[in-house]
């Protein structure tokens, strides 16, 4: 989505910047006409950054003019501000060209409207927050430093399309993760290899024991499904349902796994496999799927029993 640019002065930088304008540093080169206005930024998460909320802003430089991007920030609705995900560092931003800004979002607010799951052509046109993107005039990345770039350089404030609904997805979650944990406390409590009954006989495989502590005074949480991971599928069915989480009721449910494929592939690329996908009912209202992480030490037992149930050598 396109920037906002008004041309100012330093004495009306203040003023300026709160309207939504570029803001220069003291010391910043006026941007070349049609830069500004050329900028557009788009976000994006792939699964390595899901689990700790962190994202990249992609910064694409429209116009006819090489300049330095020397960083960025995140305003979006039903998120606090956002912070770098890693020191800046000053990046050359020909023209048609695009660099990524890392950063983590900002601490969720459950109380405020989180932008609409946009899917399709309005996905790509339609913006759902705002960044503050800094840049300089020309290639300077070789000169201006990490630090420079966070408060050298001029500040653009553009607008940012979120194609596969990111932020609602995340906001989603975290919030459904709030809610659920105001009334259980759920956690990997063991991870062992077992020898578990499929729908063609009894075969290596593991156990996993989830542990269902209600909290005092909380809203009812009933578990609904866990569904399988790229790692792992119940050893009958599709999911856990029904007779599977019934030890719910007295604290513990006990989930017998096979490995989903037996792809030394699948271990190797693992990000998300060992991230149980719950989906749960607080006082009967269906919740957004949560998901609960094992320990690394738990994660080493499953990539084990991945190994021993494939027969890798």
């Amino acid at each position: 989505m396109r920037a906002r640019h008004c041309a100012v002065g330093l004495v009306a930088v203040a003023a300026l910047a709160l309207a939504g304008c570029t803001s220069p540093g003291d010391d910043a080169q006026p941007l070349p006409s049609g830069v500004a206005q050329g900028l557009t930024a788009e976000l994006r998460q792939d699964r390595t950054q899901y689990a700790d909320r962190r994202a990249v802003l992609r910064v694409v430089n429209g116009s006819d003019s090489t300049v330095t991007l020397l960083g960025g920030s995140l305003d979006a609705p039903g998120f606090g501000p956002s912070s770098p995900d890693g020191a800046p560092r000053a990046r050359e931003l020909a023209p048609g060209a695009g660099r990524d800004v890392r950063l983590r979002l900002g601490e969720v607010d459950c109380d405020a409207t989180a932008p609409d799951p946009l899917t399709g052509a309005a996905a790509q046109q339609t913006p759902v927050a705002t960044a503050t993107v800094r840049v300089a005039a020309g290639d300077v990345s070789g000169a201006a430093s990490a630090a420079e770039g966070a408060t050298s350089g001029t500040a653009v404030d553009v607008e940012v399309i979120d194609p596969l609904a990111r932020l609602a997805a995340v906001h989603a979650e975290a919030c459904a993760e709030r809610l659920v944990a105001s009334g259980v406390t759920l956690r990997v409590a063991d991870v062992e290899a077992a020898r578990v009954r499929t729908s063609g006989g009894v075969e290596p495989g593991g156990r996993v024991t989830l542990g269902v502590e209600p909290v005092p005074g909380g809203p009812d949480v009933h578990l609904v499904e866990i569904s399988g991971t790229t790692l792992l599928s119940p050893a009958r069915g599709v999911a856990w349902t029904g007779d599977d989480l019934a030890g719910q009721d007295d604290g513990r449910v006990v989930l017998d796994l096979v490995p989903a494929r037996c792809d030394p592939h699948v271990v190797a690329e693992d990000k998300r496999g060992t991230f149980l996908p719950l989906h749960t009912e607080v006082d009967g209202a269906p919740q957004p799927v949560i998901h609960v992480p094992m320990s690394d030490e738990q994660r080493a037992v499953i990539y084990q029993i991945v190994h021993d149930a494939c027969g890798w050598d």
